[in-house]
């Protein structure tokens, strides 16, 4: 496959990760109040309006927080039913076709409801800005970070630290002031995207239900949540953990960004081993 090649699948699997967030971002169920959460999660504590305003990270240790949150991951994946989802997905050929299919579309939008839970419980802010349909730059960013950590693509903890509420404001205006595909950063957000790309395409999700139960009508079963979902939220939470902790493997370790702008496309990734 030759260079050019390789970068248009890159970008094929890049486009088509925002694209599918895109999708699943329109659908309010998926959206999760991170006051009523916490609210609801922490309704008896004394510290309440403490961890409403800074978060549980600014009142727990990160090991208490951690086990809370195999509580939350357990919670979310028993109680979520596939029926209670579809009920909450609009009829719109036009969105399932653009996010692969409404197996792909339920799947994700899954991962990104307990991904908000999850990333709570750590401190992050509000994933999402009210009602609006449109979902920014940062949360289209946050969001491919977290689904990179559930996923175990390498960088995912990176790109988590470096969207974490400590840099959020600071971030947030670089991102304000100047095109995304500007940043520093860009390259490893690029490259990201296109690995969860790679992993949300209708052929890695068919792959990951075949292997794990039967289906019926292409519609994802409670079962398949669970088989799937608690190892995802799992490493989700522990990425946040040694991001409170400071702690990362020497594959996360932040890269200079200027080292990151001067990758090459080939450097970044190499897609020769993905099919579509």
């Amino acid at each position: 496959m030759s260079k050019d090649e390789q970068v248009n699948k890159k970008d094929k699997f890049y486009d088509y990760a925002l694209q599918t967030i895109g999708a699943v971002a329109k659908f309010p169920i998926i959206r999760v109040d991170r006051k009523a959460f916490l609210s609801k999660q922490f309704g008896e504590s004394k510290y309440l309006d403490k961890i409403l305003e800074s978060g549980p990270q600014a009142v727990f240790t990160p090991e208490a927080l951690r086990k809370k949150a195999t509580k939350v991951i357990k919670s979310c994946t028993y109680k979520t039913s596939v029926a209670s989802f579809i009920a909450g997905l609009p009829s719109n050929p036009v969105l399932m076709v653009a996010a692969g299919g409404a197996d792909v579309t339920q799947y994700v939008g899954f991962a990104v409801n307990m991904a908000q839970q999850i990333a709570y419980l750590f401190g992050e802010d509000d994933l999402f800005d009210g009602d609006s349909n449109d979902i920014s730059e940062i949360a289209k960013i946050r969001i491919v970070a977290y689904l990179g950590g559930m996923f175990g693509v390498a960088g995912a903890a990176n790109l988590i630290f470096t969207t974490s509420k400590a840099a959020a404001a600071n971030i947030g205006k670089k991102v304000a002031n100047q095109a995304l595909m500007k940043t520093a950063w860009y390259p490893l957000f690029k490259r990201l995207a296109a690995l969860v790309g790679v992993k949300i395409t209708k052929k890695s999700v068919e792959t990951i239900i075949t292997k794990t139960v039967p289906i019926a009508g292409g519609v994802i079963s409670g079962a398949i949540t669970y088989a799937t979902f608690i190892p995802m939220g799992n490493r989700l939470a522990d990425t946040f953990v040694k991001n409170l902790k400071g702690e990362f493997d020497e594959e996360e370790l932040e890269l200079n960004p200027d080292f990151i702008a001067s990758l090459s496309e080939n450097d970044i990734i190499n897609v020769d081993e993905y099919d579509t």
